[in-house]
């Protein structure tokens, strides 16, 4: 016959294996501010914790050398992503730039969250650690969402739309109030303007003198336009035509053409290109220019504006948009 202490027996280390895993559904971590904050411990934990892991501990606070050091770091590696932003040249190089800063931006929120500063530098800790991670979720995104619309295409203007951020005018005053011996930054650039630069009407940018063959362009776009004429994809004459006005230019040796315009807001001189609100197209009818000796040939272009997410109208449309890369360089 079963001895009738036995279940009670059961009954009871169900009840402590029961209390157990009650016990260790919930635990406590503290937060980098020092606030404790109750979490969920993963459901494969089969025994309590003795402390929170190791990476929710809170460490022991640096002296002030081990915390410039910290500091001198983050600036270290902020500072060249900075550099390579302002240095791109195409929206897909801005977007990569933007989205390596938000790289770094993100380890240095990490890099300052793991760390307990000395006693002086607690609000201003905080403040860096709030301010850096409104540019890792709001202010760096913008720029990188930018250059995939095409709204910011070079560095210049992707840096100058950085710069006024308010996010980055947070980070800047924060970093004005630190005092000796700590320091860090300017990690941006003073709040500037966006670059307006342009060329002037008529502008022949590449290709003068290697013909008699004309182009006539009537810019209806609404933007400036940089009208290129290419062998295959190789560049060989490009005017320069602002927006609602028209432009003749001499100068194209005989060939073969096809056209191509880029448009936008300001011209970058240096590197051929529009920096913001950058558009592509390409003309789908081909130009054969030929000078005999009496007479040359003359091509009239009308540019329009063009919406990259319409679809053409027709198989064949006069004039349609185009990825960056497609465009002759």
């Amino acid at each position: 016959m079963p001895d009738p202490a036995k279940p009670r027996r059961t009954l009871v280390v169900s009840a402590v294996l029961v209390l157990l895993v009650a016990a260790v559904v919930v635990y406590v971590t503290t937060r980098p501010d020092g606030e404790p904050v109750a979490e969920t411990a993963p459901s494969s934990l089969v025994s309590i914790p003795a402390s929170p892991p190791s990476s929710t501990a809170k460490p022991a606070p640096l002296d002030p050398a081990g915390y410039q050091k910290l500091l001198t770091g983050i600036g270290t590696a902020i500072t060249p992503a900075v550099q390579q932003l302002e240095q791109a040249t195409t929206p897909t190089a801005v977007r990569d730039a933007g989205a390596n800063l938000g790289t770094v931006v993100g380890k240095a929120v990490e890099q300052l969250s793991a760390a307990t500063p000395p006693d002086a530098m607690h609000s201003a800790h905080r403040s860096l650690i709030a301010d850096l991670t409104g540019l890792y979720n709001s202010s760096i995104p913008k720029i990188v969402n930018g250059a995939t619309e095409n709204k910011l295409c070079g560095g210049s203007s992707a840096t100058a739309a950085l710069s006024r951020d308010l996010g980055v005018a947070g980070l800047r005053d924060t970093l004005s109030k630190l005092t000796s011996p700590y320091h860090l930054g300017p990690l941006f650039p003073d709040a500037r303007p966006d670059p307006n630069r342009g060329a002037a009407n008529g502008a022949v940018i590449l290709g003068a003198g290697g013909g008699k063959n004309t182009v006539s362009v009537d810019n209806r776009s609404g933007t400036d336009q940089a009208v290129t004429l290419a062998d295959g994809l190789h560049p060989v004459f490009t005017v320069y035509v602002k927006a609602g006005a028209t432009a003749s230019a001499s100068g194209i040796a005989d060939g073969i053409y096809t056209a191509f315009s880029t448009g936008g807001t300001d011209w970058d001189a240096g590197n051929g290109r529009f920096t913001r609100d950058c558009s592509f197209s390409k003309f789908s009818q081909s130009a054969s220019m030929k000078d005999n000796g009496y007479t040359h040939t003359n091509l009239d272009l009308t540019v329009h504006k063009i919406d990259p997410s319409e679809l053409p109208s027709g198989p064949f449309p006069p004039q349609a948009a185009i990825e960056p890369a497609e465009y002759p360089r």
